[in-house]
């Protein structure tokens, strides 16, 4: 596991993180203000939005230290659009997490946790963006065959790995098989 790259790993924290957000504002607000919970329990939203942003930072950290190895396959044009999709979350979410800090001000409480849904809401647009960008890098540009070992990558080019999944295929098929004649022949057992 630890000889894959770990931006595609660290890039679900914040997309997880930054989804769940603007629900979970929402229902602790609607909770805070007419079931009477406790206003403390807005914590967790602050909580949840500053681990939003810390992953995210981590996230983009980890693309750029990437960005090199994926160069060599990819063009950088094609690059940069995920990359400047990717930067943006970090600062969407250090700001929802100081929107969030406004909502334990006596003053502007309320104001502060209606801005925090509704920003939030609106964030996950940028989510989607950066998401599917790098979806786009992966799935229809190869990225991902940067970090193939060079004999990987030779058998791929030659076309032997598309040989040896078919024949993992067939072998597959043939015990697929053989479970169906157990399951025959144990129906028949149990006619007897």
């Amino acid at each position: 596991m630890f000889d894959l790259p770990l931006h595609p790993i660290a890039v679900h924290f914040p997309i997880v993180l930054g989804s769940l957000l603007p629900a979970l504002a929402l229902v602790l607000w609607w909770a805070i203000k007419k079931w009477q919970w406790t206003p403390k329990v807005w914590a967790l939203v602050s909580a949840v939005a500053l681990v939003y942003s810390l992953s995210a930072m981590i996230a983009v950290q980890l693309g750029e230290e990437d960005e090199e190895k994926v160069e060599k396959v990819i063009s950088e044009e094609v690059i940069e659009e995920h990359e400047e999709a990717g930067e943006l979350i970090p600062w969407l979410a250090g700001t929802l997490f100081l929107v969030s800090l406004g909502g334990f001000t006596v003053k502007y409480s309320k104001q502060a946790k209606v801005a925090m849904i509704v920003l939030s809401l609106a964030g996950v647009a940028p989510l989607i963006n950066a998401g599917h960008t790098g979806g786009e890098l992966v799935y229809e540009h190869g990225a991902g065959f940067a970090h193939l070992p060079p004999d990987h990558k030779a058998a791929i080019r030659s076309g032997t790995i598309l040989e040896l999944h078919k024949e993992g295929d067939h072998e597959h098929e043939d015990d697929e098989d053989h479970d169906d004649e157990d399951e025959d022949h144990d129906d028949k057992d149990d006619d007897h």
